[in-house]
C-alpha cells in the first residue's frame, strides 16, 4: 500500500520531535527519499504515491516542500505551524511494512546532517544524477531507477 508523502513526512517529523533530533526541510526530503528507496527494494512497491523530482539539492516531493517551507532551513521543532495539504490524512494507519521502513530509515539516517544526505543523493550514477537538469524543478525521478539503486545499495550493506 502507498501513502501520501505528507503522511510519511509527518511520521519523520514526529520521530524527530519525540527524540529531540529535529529534522529540517532538506533532511526531511532525504528521509522520505531513503524510505521510498528501501521500501521499493524490500517490498517491491512504493511507500508514497507521489513522484520525486530532481531539484538542486536532491530529490524533492513538492508537496512536502510546500507543507514545511515556512520553516526554511530551521529545524522543525513542532507541528503547530504545519499546514497539511488536502491529501494529508493523519487518521490513516500505516501498515507494518510502512512502519518497518520508516523505523529503519530513521535509525540509519537520524544522525546524518541534511547536507551530508544531500551530498549522498548527488552520487554519480544515482537516480537523481541521471535526470537532474539545472534550473529545472519538475524533472521526475522514476521509481524504477530508485528501486534498482536501492537494491544495489542494500545488498552492499
Amino acid at each position: 500500500m502507498s501513502y501520501p508523502a505528507s503522511l510519511i513526512a509527518f511520521a519523520f517529523v514526529k520521530k524527530g520531535i519525540d527524540e529531540g533530533k529535529f529534522v529540517t526541510q532538506m533532511k526531511l526530503q532525504k528521509l522520505v527519499y531513503f524510505a521510498q528507496g528501501v521500501h521499493l527494494a524490500k517490498y517491491h512497491t512504493p511507500l508514497i504515491t507521489e513522484t520525486f523530482q530532481a531539484w538542486m539539492y536532491g530529490p524533492v516531493i513538492p508537496e512536502i516542500y510546500q507543507n514545511f517551507k515556512l520553516y526554511g532551513s530551521r529545524p522543525i521543532t513542532d507541528t503547530i505551524e504545519f499546514t497539511p495539504s488536502p491529501s494529508f490524512t493523519p487518521p490513516l494507519k500505516l501498515n507494518a511494512q510502512a512502519l518497518d521502513t520508516i523505523n529503519y530509515a530513521w535509525e540509519v539516517l537520524k544522525d546524518f546532517s541534511a547536507m551530508s544526505l544531500s551530498n549522498w543523493t548527488h552520487q554519480p550514477d544515482g537516480p537523481w544524477s541521471k535526470v537532474y537538469v539545472p534550473e529545472v524543478k519538475d524533472t521526475p525521478i522514476s521509481n524504477t531507477d530508485i528501486k534498482q539503486y536501492f537494491e544495489k545499495l542494500l545488498i552492499r550493506a
